[in-house]
């Protein structure tokens, strides 16, 4: 059950929003189009039906509202999301994020360019599969990103970008045990946590937990870690970059926070490397509403992070609209 609330198709999707009005306009018309047949769930939050029936076939749409705040910023989203699944095991998804930032004082102070910021991020494409089971369900999802955003704003790496995430859960009762694993260019911001930064370079990402579910409200507790290699570029989204300057890293850095102090810090892969702890509540007061709230610790940073997430599946307000309900 841990699929429809998070896993790999979450990641994906959380970078599935139109940018563009008139694209927002050809998802609506497609979905009040399939309307009658197209069970969609909410895009931008959830890409499965159930976990043991597959997503469900036909367009999607949804939006959503996330962020996170901590002593080193805040950093929220707001996505309108938008796919298509072929089929109850494989879909797509496309679209574009845009970002709000906040940036602590003690960093303004020391770069009165520093101030909280806002823009769109990378484009982003998901290819998701799903494959449930009573035994195991597995999930897998590749996503690509170009770099489309602001690099002086800290919104993109200048890099054009790819992940693989897979996830692997199967049920005992209301308890999920969960596997996730991926590899990446980039670490991808999670529920839990968006960083104060972006990364470029190689690197694998595993988490492993366990959900509750009881109906309308579920709760999760897992631990994470992040394991790069090779040479890491760390892209600062709370220390700006000077708009009339180059941005670029002044030599090799170690400095874990240096994202506090420059806008570019290349390294070692010990420059971005993390691990921590991570829980969760959710409540679904309705099936075209989800809220969530998150806490996260890295150990590394020494940081503390509450997170929250906001989604509407208007796919479901438009069905229901068709329906006259």
């Amino acid at each position: 059950m841990r699929y429809t609330r998070q896993s790999v198709s979450r990641v994906g999707l959380r970078a599935a929003s139109w940018g563009r009005a008139a694209a927002i306009a050809l998802l609506f018309s497609m979905s009040a189009a399939n309307a009658s047949h197209a069970q969609t769930p909410n895009a931008a939050a959830s890409g499965a039906a159930k976990s043991d029936a597959g997503f469900y076939p036909g367009w999607s749409l949804g939006t959503r509202f996330e962020g996170s705040t901590s002593g080193d910023g805040s950093v929220y989203d707001w996505a309108f999301g938008g796919g298509y699944n072929f089929s109850r095991h494989f879909g797509v998804s496309l679209g574009i994020p845009y970002y709000f930032v906040g940036t602590p004082t003690a960093v303004q102070t020391k770069n009165q360019q520093a101030v909280s910021g806002s823009g769109l991020g990378n484009i982003g494409a998901d290819l998701k599969w799903l494959f449930p089971s009573p035994t195991v369900t597995y999930a897998s999802t590749i996503h690509l990103g170009a770099p489309t955003g602001d690099v002086k704003k800290g919104f993109s790496t200048g890099h054009a970008t790819w992940n693989w995430s897979n996830h692997i859960e199967h049920a005992w009762g209301n308890f999920t045990p969960f596997i996730d694993g991926g590899v990446g260019n980039t670490v991808q911001d999670t529920r839990y946590f968006h960083r104060p930064y972006m990364t470029f370079g190689y690197s694998a990402q595993f988490e492993a937990g366990t959900e509750v579910d009881a109906g309308p409200f579920s709760s999760s507790a897992s631990a994470y870690d992040v394991a790069p290699w090779g040479a890491q570029t760390v892209v600062s989204r709370v220390f700006r970059c000077n708009p009339n300057g180059k941005c670029g890293a002044n030599g090799k850095s170690t400095n874990r926070k240096g994202y506090l102090n420059s806008s570019v810090q290349t390294g070692a892969a010990s420059l971005d490397r993390d691990n921590g702890f991570n829980a969760s509540v959710e409540v679904k007061p309705t099936k075209m509403v989800d809220l969530e709230f998150d806490y996260s610790r890295s150990v590394p940073l020494r940081l503390n992070t509450f997170s929250f997430g906001i989604g509407l599946d208007l796919g479901a307000v438009l069905r229901r609209s068709a329906l006259g309900k």
